[in-house]
């Protein structure tokens, strides 16, 4: 059932709380929808090369959830595309491949645009270990068309690979899930 519409709620006339069109349009509709939103979660299970003291987009190649499909792995796969006019919760999550020097962060960006409020950001990386780092949970409109990408940056001296673990929770994300029109 995916791709519905947004439900539209008709006003109750007298007479019209018992007909089928009535139900159909007010309840079995709207319970329909809610049960079927939007949603898109998507992860990096293959390691890419990130530049030095530049934002990237990070590809997502594997999906766990794609309601909409309004995500490819093939074609634009850092890019998560609105199909339904709506709010959205975004959020997600960037890994580092083990370096101990620079900084690392995440960050949400719209049609190419970095959403004001949604960078995660370790200022000084001490440890050789891989880095996670989160963007805070964010709530944006998009438009039917509009564009989610995950943005990393790594400040080592040198690029770095992101990590990737198979099965593990070592993988850059993205989450995007419609939560109202």
């Amino acid at each position: 059932m995916a791709n519905l519409p947004v439900p539209v709620l008709t006003a109750p006339t007298p007479g019209t709380f018992d007909s089928s069109a009535w139900w159909n349009t007010n309840v079995y509709t709207l319970l329909t929808y809610g049960l079927n939103e939007p949603a898109f979660l998507g992860t990096q299970t293959i390691a890419q090369s990130t530049a030095n003291n530049v934002w990237s987009t990070l590809t997502i190649d594997t999906e766990q959830v794609d309601t909409y499909g309004g995500h490819s792995t093939t074609t634009n796969s850092s890019k998560y595309v609105a199909q339904v006019d709506g709010w959205y919760i975004v959020c997600g999550v960037v890994s580092i491949s083990a370096n101990a020097s620079g900084q690392r962060g995440a960050r949400i960006h719209v049609n190419g645009t970095v959403v004001q409020g949604s960078t995660g950001l370790i200022a000084t990386v001490t440890s050789g270990s891989v880095t996670g780092v989160a963007t805070p949970v964010r709530a944006v409109f998009l438009t039917t068309g509009d564009s989610v990408e995950l943005g990393s940056f790594q400040s080592s001296g040198n690029p770095l690979a992101t990590a990737v673990a198979a099965g593990g929770d070592l993988a850059s994300a993205l989450y995007v899930g419609w939560c109202h029109t």
